[in-house]
């Protein structure tokens, strides 16, 4: 049983490797606004509806705001993820994130879970998290300022209280509803977004910078992020939050691989 979420873990962060080469490309290249990125990211929250037929359910009212909170926390840690990456590289954010998910998921997960592990748990997280932030802390070529890691470490706090809170939603429901719930949470954001004028201005712009010719690497990488989101999102709800997101270390393994990849087939 544990191998199995483990699999579908790793299966999502392969997917969602993918997605953060893709998104670089366009938000170092082609759409320099990370705001965009959120509040198109935020748009899908009613996507979700289509899975009302498969087992959803009615919450509580408290347990509804868990929800809630959890997909605005996304979309929250999405932009600084995004703004992080414009100021560096995604193959310095990601093993951030990689390092400081699993250890802010650890404390959410202890004060509102109240989740703890066994210590040969405990002694494979350590062992997973001490790997990112070794890599994280290798020398670049590439800029890697002190705004840009306090972008990376905020977007990994908000991406580690929006997985816990699915967490606590998935056990006080089931999956679907945690997936429908939570990502209607997504909306709350959208408002507070477009009240800014600069804001709507580069969100309008965004579909014109991105042109006809990268449509299609636009809504690929739309689709492996949903894809990899949904299977991250099943294995936290099979196991445990705090490993899951634990790791999240391979997903720089898989990002080393598709762009040696990419430079093999493009030289």
């Amino acid at each position: 049983m544990i191998a199995s979420w483990i699999f579908i873990a790793l299966s999502g962060y392969f997917l969602l490797a993918f997605t953060g080469v893709a998104d670089k490309f366009m938000v170092s290249k082609v759409v320099r606004a990370p705001i965009a990125y959120a509040f198109y990211t935020a748009m899908t929250g009613p996507m979700s509806l289509i899975l009302i037929p498969f087992g959803a359910k009615l919450l509580n009212p408290h347990d509804f705001i868990v929800a809630l909170l959890s997909g605005t926390s996304f979309i929250i840690a999405v932009y600084f993820s995004y703004a992080a990456i414009y100021k560096s590289s995604v193959s310095r954010v990601i093993p951030i994130q990689g390092g400081m998910i699993p250890l802010f998921s650890f404390l959410f997960a202890y004060l509102i879970l109240h989740d703890r592990m066994n210590n040969y748990q405990i002694l494979g997280f350590l062992f997973l998290v001490l790997g990112a932030v070794l890599i994280s802390s290798r020398k670049e070529n590439n800029t890697w300022s002190h705004k840009a890691f306090f972008l990376a470490s905020t977007s990994a706090l908000f991406f580690a209280l929006s997985s816990v809170l699915t967490k606590y939603t998935f056990n006080h429901s089931n999956f679907i509803s945690g997936m429908i719930w939570t990502r209607i949470g997504f909306l709350i954001p959208i408002l507070p977004i477009l009240a800014f004028r600069e804001n709507r201005k580069k969100i309008f712009n965004a579909p014109k910078e991105a042109g006809v010719k990268n449509v299609v690497l636009y809504y690929s990488s739309r689709v492996t992020g949903t894809a990899g989101g949904f299977l991250q999102n099943y294995a936290v709800s099979l196991g445990s939050v705090s490993i899951v997101n634990a790791l999240q270390g391979t997903q720089f393994a898989f990002l080393l691989l598709i762009k040696l990849y990419l430079f093999s087939y493009l030289s």
